[in-house]
């Protein structure tokens, strides 16, 4: 349960009452969670329903347990008297509901069905509900807690909950929930749930450090217009950019300033939660089988790739959500995935594990997109450096002949930048205050521990590693914060003489193991002919 302990005390000893922030990983979520934190001490919870992902009777069981919905009424336009009224009684009920002290469950991710992270429209409107009581002075502050959810097996839940567009059923959700207390009793195979409470943070604290950072935001037309007019070609920092989210009309009731703020808090907390999600076992094994061993793997192969992967899972900072003695874990792990893998004898003592085809595959990419957070400033560098190679190498080919490539660190600052620009900010997981150049430099240090990269010298220019001749003398490395006067990508023209080789083949894929030993100071990108995604032990 992580801090949970630590939340309820914080709470408590402040008087403020307590919104938890959590990822939706199934439409069970709602039903399960508030079990697992009452057993820990939090209370009733109060759940903020999506309405969408209910049925018209678990919706109508639902309000009568305590339920929130949001009324249609409540997305009409501002000027709509209906609107209005909608909203501001769905207001009331939320301040009600914080002054009595009750904790309340929101959920800012959207339902299961999409691939990677993605805010929710209706949570950041139900959050929108919460600043707007703290703002007023109904409450003095609140207590936000960032919330991570997974299961390494959604608990015996039909094929069709894993959609949006499949509304839950009564009975169906009554029966999932049955199952799913009777696995965690011992009555049949046991199902893991892991609830993982991030630190939690004062809103108050929270509101006034964000908006003393507001001072110099640029628009989005001071930003473009220098790049329309041919007088600036360098990529605008996304830590300046005004984000797109969907709003609907509780938020667009807000004022602009605090419509920016309920985005950028939401955005910190749904990093934060995935941040702090635990990696299971059913993940791990997913991705072995899906993209390195679709035809087959033998068991005592798969038990030192599984340690291997999971090896580097901790490296990176995540956490996993098992323990014990490996063969014992796989063999649990090969039951829960039972129906969507086979397991062969085809030699003495040893077994040939096969992914089924079919529903199975799918099943399979579900489970291992639990591992996109972890991996994922290697893939974003690896597109990038890929990026570039595609834009040297003649269309004829091939690749093979082409030797090694040197890239300047400018060039996979900016490749790396239109990447940040094309994908969505939540799935990169980028915190608000985070600076785009800052999580350039963290993708090449990724790439260079990796050994996909290695930094090159050129005559004439000053060693990568030599930090002694760097600004220091000129100017400070620091600054106030909230003073963006200065951008990190003043330091693009500094990196004009550093470069990076890279070696690359038609074949080239993302090795995320650690690469064999080299001469010191030479490195190059670990790549091979195999199709798979991932190198394990057995292939270094």
């Amino acid at each position: 349960m992580g801090q949970a302990g630590t939340s309820l005390w914080l709470s408590l000893e402040q008087g403020s009452p307590l919104v938890l922030l959590s990822t939706h990983k199934t439409l069970l979520d709602g039903i399960l969670l508030p079990f697992v934190l009452l057993s820990q001490g939090l209370g009733v919870l109060c759940v903020a329903w999506d309405s969408r992902v209910c049925s018209p009777a678990l919706r109508a069981l639902l309000r009568k347990l305590g339920g929130l919905f949001l009324p249609s009424e409540a997305n009409l336009s501002l000027d709509s008297s209906e609107g209005l009224l909608a909203r501001a009684v769905v207001q009331v009920v939320i301040e009600q509901l914080l002054v009595s002290g009750q904790p309340l469950l929101i959920f800012l991710e959207e339902p299961p069905g999409t691939l990677g992270p993605q805010l929710s429209a209706l949570g950041q409107a139900w959050l929108g509900f919460v600043v707007r009581a703290v703002q007023v002075g109904i409450i003095p502050d609140t207590l936000l807690v960032p919330v991570a959810v997974t299961y390494d097996v959604v608990p015996d839940a039909p094929c069709e909950i894993y959609h949006a567009s499949a509304p839950l059923g009564l009975w169906t959700g009554a029966l999932a929930v049955l199952r799913s207390l009777c696995s965690h009793l011992g009555c049949s195979r046991q199902i893991c749930s892991r609830v993982h409470l991030a630190q939690p943070f004062s809103l108050q604290e929270y509101t006034i450090s964000a908006r003393s950072c507001w001072g110099s935001r640029q628009t989005l037309e001071q930003l473009l217009q220098p790049i329309v007019l041919g007088q600036c070609t360098a990529v605008p920092d996304t830590e300046k950019e005004q984000g797109w989210t969907p709003i609907i009309g509780p938020l667009l009731a807000l004022k602009e300033e605090d419509q920016l703020l309920v985005r950028r808090l939401s955005h910190h907390v749904l990093s934060a939660s995935v941040a702090s999600s635990a990696v299971m076992s059913t993940a791990i094994m997913a991705t072995l089988l899906l993209f390195k061993h679709q035809k087959g793997v033998f068991l005592s192969q798969l038990l030192g790739e599984f340690s291997w992967l999971t090896e580097e899972i901790l490296l990176r900072g995540f956490d996993v959500g098992f323990s014990g003695q490996l063969r014992s874990l796989l063999q649990h792990t090969l039951s829960l995935l039972r129906a969507h893998v086979a397991l062969l004898r085809i030699r003495q003592g040893d077994l040939l594990v096969v992914p089924r085809p079919g529903p199975g595959l799918a099943h399979l990419a579900r489970l291992s997109a639990e591992l996109l957070p972890v991996f994922l400033s290697e893939a974003v560098g690896a597109c990038a450096v890929r990026g570039l190679l595609v834009g040297r190498v003649p269309p004829q080919g091939p690749w093979e002949l082409q030797g090694i490539e040197l890239l300047s660190q400018n060039e996979l600052y900016r490749q790396i930048l239109l990447l940040m620009h094309l994908l969505p900010q939540e799935l990169l997981l980028l915190q608000p205050c985070q600076s785009s150049y800052c999580y350039c430099q963290e993708v090449l240090d990724r790439l260079i521990q990796c050994g996909l990269l290695v930094a090159e010298e050129t005559p004439g220019s000053r060693a990568a590693c030599d930090t002694g001749r760097q600004r220091m003398s000129r100017k400070l490395l620091w600054k106030p914060s909230g003073d963006f006067t200065d951008s990190d990508s003043d330091d693009f023209e500094e990196a004009e003489g550093w470069y990076f080789r890279s070696l690359a083949t038609q074949s080239s894929c993302f090795s995320c193991s650690r690469p064999p030993p080299r001469k010191k100071g030479s490195l190059s990108v670990w790549t091979q002919s195999s199709p798979s995604g991932l190198s394990g032990p057995s292939e270094t």
